[in-house]
């Protein structure tokens, strides 16, 4: 799996389709339950944002596991169910944890920069991680210590996540009462 090529992807796509959409176009909802594409790109950027001090005490060579996390008997096989559920393709809806979650108001218009921005740190992370055995490394996933899957699983995540949301971003675009 090319995952700064899913990045890159991901970023040029979220650019070409949402970069000129004004406050109520990245506010705007297809029901109350549902998220707006505001929502969807926020909703990345904290979930990506939480990686990340993994990510730099993995570099650092200061991450450790806990001692249940170690001892863990699912951590190998935690990662590829989660690359499995959160891809791109909707096989089960989910609902977000609590520290992954959008705020419920109107989302800044600046969240398109930021989510854009974004994507050049985590291809950063990713070149920066490719020269270590993350397949072989264990991290504890940001939601629960309780869940522990491998680098190169949470670098996978990262990148079928973001395809899942970008497609839920571009399907409220396509809905027929979406603002134009």
């Amino acid at each position: 799996m090319d995952l700064n090529g899913i990045i890159t992807e991901v970023e040029q796509q979220a650019g070409r389709n949402f970069s000129s959409l004004d406050t109520t176009q990245l506010n705007w909802k297809p029901s109350p339950e549902k998220w707006s594409i505001g929502q969807c790109l926020e909703h990345l950027v904290i979930s990506n944002r939480n990686y990340f001090p993994f990510f730099d005490k993995i570099l650092a060579g200061t991450y450790k596991l806990g001692f249940f996390q170690r001892l863990n008997p699912f951590k190998k096989l935690t990662g590829s169910y989660m690359v499995r559920s959160l891809g791109p393709e909707l096989k089960k809806k989910f609902k977000s944890p609590r520290i992954f979650r959008p705020s419920l108001s109107e989302v800044n218009p600046a969240i398109v920069e930021e989510f854009l921005d974004q994507q050049s740190i985590i291809r950063n992370y990713f070149d920066r991680l490719k020269s270590m055995p993350t397949g072989k490394f264990y991290m504890a996933s940001p939601v629960t210590p309780m869940i522990v899957y491998s680098v190169q699983a949470a670098m996978e995540i990262i990148a079928v996540h973001e395809q899942r949301h970008l497609n839920q971003a571009i399907t409220v675009m396509n809905h027929p009462n979406f603002p134009k």
